[in-house]
C-alpha cells in the first residue's frame, strides 16, 4: 500500500512532459495517420501508439515508458511495417490491457484485419496475443474466408463465407468451420504477420 502510495505521488510529481508520454518521431514526409496514448506496460506511465505515413510506406511505432533509478526514460520503439496502400485510416484502440490494430487492405478483394496486442514483461516488449481476419470480395465476386488466431493457447479457427443471395452482412454464408493448433513461439509486435499472411491470400504483403 505505502509503495502503491509512493509510487503515485510520485508520478504526480514528474514533470508535464514525462507525464505526457512519448511523442511521434517522424521523418520527413511523414506523418501520423493515427496516435493512441495508454500506459501499455501498466506501470503508470503514458504510452504511445502510432501509425507513421509517407506515399508509399507506413508502419506502426509502439513506444513504451519505463522508470529507471533516477528517470524516466523511454524503450526503442517496436515497429510493424504495414501494408503501404490501405482503404482508409488505421484504428487503434485500448481493451482492457490489449492494444488493437485494426486495417482494411486490398482492393476490390479486401482483408479486414485486427491485431490484438499486450505486454509481455518476460520478453519487455509489445506481444502478439491475437489474429482475427476476413478476406471477401467488396463487389460480391467471390467467395471469401475468415480466421481467428489465439496465440495464447494456440487455437486456429477457420471458415469459407460462401457466396449467398443476402443484401449486405448476409452476402455471404459462414460454412466449413474447422478448429486446429497452430502453436507458435511468442512473437514481438514486429514479427507478427498480416491478416492475409494468415489466410494464405497471394495478394498479401
Amino acid at each position: 500500500m505505502k509503495a502503491t502510495l509512493a509510487l503515485a505521488l510520485g508520478l504526480l510529481a514528474l514533470p508535464a512532459a514525462a507525464q505526457e508520454g512519448p511523442q511521434p518521431v517522424l521523418a520527413e514526409g511523414e506523418a501520423a495517420e493515427v496516435e493512441l496514448r495508454a500506459d501499455l506496460n501498466a506501470d503508470g506511465l503514458a504510452d504511445l501508439a502510432y501509425i507513421a505515413a509517407r506515399e508509399d510506406s507506413r508502419e506502426l511505432r509502439v513506444v513504451t515508458s519505463y522508470i529507471g533509478d533516477v528517470e524516466i526514460g523511454e524503450n526503442l520503439p517496436q515497429v510493424l511495417v504495414l501494408d503501404p496502400y490501405p482503404l482508409g485510416d488505421g484504428v487503434l484502440k485500448m481493451q482492457r490491457n490489449v492494444l488493437l490494430l485494426e486495417e482494411l487492405t486490398g482492393g476490390t478483394t479486401a482483408v479486414f484485419s485486427t491485431h490484438r496486442f499486450r505486454w509481455d514483461a518476460k520478453l519487455a516488449a509489445m506481444r502478439l496475443i491475437g489474429l482475427d481476419a476476413t478476406l471477401y470480395s467488396r463487389t460480391f465476386a467471390h467467395d471469401g474466408k475468415e480466421g481467428s488466431w489465439n496465440l495464447l493457447t494456440g487455437d486456429l479457427i477457420t471458415r469459407t463465407l460462401k457466396l449467398s443471395s443476402g443484401p449486405g452482412d448476409r452476402a455471404y454464408a459462414k460454412v466449413g468451420e474447422k478448429r486446429r493448433k497452430k502453436p507458435s513461439r511468442p512473437l514481438r509486435l514486429e514479427d507478427a504477420p498480416s491478416g492475409g499472411d494468415l489466410l494464405g491470400w497471394p495478394g498479401a504483403k
